[in-house]
C-alpha cells in the first residue's frame, strides 16, 4: 500500500516530536498538530490516518471525537488512540475494524504493526462490506434459478436461457463462497 497521510493530535512533544520522526521514516506524510489547530483541520479534511493522544484536555478531546463522528461508519478512517486505556471512547458509529488503543508513549513496532494493520482492513472493509451486501441477493438468485431449472421448458430457446441463468447464478455462489473462505484463511 502506498503511504497515507497521518495526522497526529498531540500536546506533548516528548510523545509527537518522535513519532513523527518515526512514521516520516517509515514514509509517512505527517502532520503534528495540537487539539485546537486539529479542530480547525479536521473540519477542512479527514486524514487518512489519525493518531490521537488522550492527554489532551479533556473538552477538545471530545471536541476532536465530536467532530470525526460524521465520518464514522464506513468510511471510518484508522484511528489510534494513545494512552486510550481499557475502553475509550471513540467517536459515535466508528468502525469496530478502524481503531486500536496503544499504551502511551507507544512502542516503534507495536505503532508501525498497528498503523498497517488498521490500513489493511480499511482497504478490504469496501470488498467485505460489499461481499456481505451482495451475499443475500446471490444465495436468492441461486435458489430461483434451481426453482426455475425444475419447471419444464416451453422449447429449446427456453431452455438453453434458463440453463444459462443457473450456470451464472453457480458462479456466483462460487464466487461468493471463495471469498468468504479466503476472508476466513486471513
Amino acid at each position: 500500500m502506498p503511504a497515507a497521510r497521518v495526522l497526529v493530535i498531540s500536546e506533548d512533544d516528548d510523545v509527537a516530536g518522535p513519532l513523527e520522526a518515526l512514521l516520516k521514516h517509515a514514509g509517512y506524510g505527517v502532520e503534528v498538530l495540537d487539539g485546537r489547530e486539529a479542530l480547525v483541520a479536521l473540519a477542512e479534511r479527514p486524514p487518512e490516518i489519525l493518531v490521537l493522544d488522550r492527554d489532551l484536555p479533556s473538552e477538545i478531546y471530545e471536541q476532536i471525537l465530536d467532530r470525526l463522528a460524521p465520518a464514522a461508519g464506513r468510511t471510518s478512517c484508522p484511528l489510534v488512540i494513545l494512552g486510550g486505556g481499557v475502553s475509550p471512547r471513540l467517536p459515535q458509529g466508528w468502525h469496530e475494524d478502524a481503531f486500536a488503543a496503544l499504551p502511551r508513549p507507544p512502542q516503534t513496532g507495536e505503532i508501525l504493526a498497528t498503523i498497517s494493520s488498521l490500513r489493511r482492513l480499511v482497504f478490504y472493509r469496501r470488498y467485505r462490506d460489499l461481499v456481505h451486501d451482495l451475499s443475500q441477493p446471490v444465495t436468492t438468485l441461486h435458489a430461483l434459478s434451481r426453482a426455475i431449472a425444475q419447471i419444464p421448458a416451453a422449447d429449446e430457446g427456453s431452455r438453453r436461457t434458463v440453463q444459462r441463468l443457473v450456470q451464472e447464478a453457480d458462479r456466483l455462489m462460487t464466487l461468493l463462497e471463495d471469498f468468504q473462505r479466503g476472508r476466513g484463511a486471513s
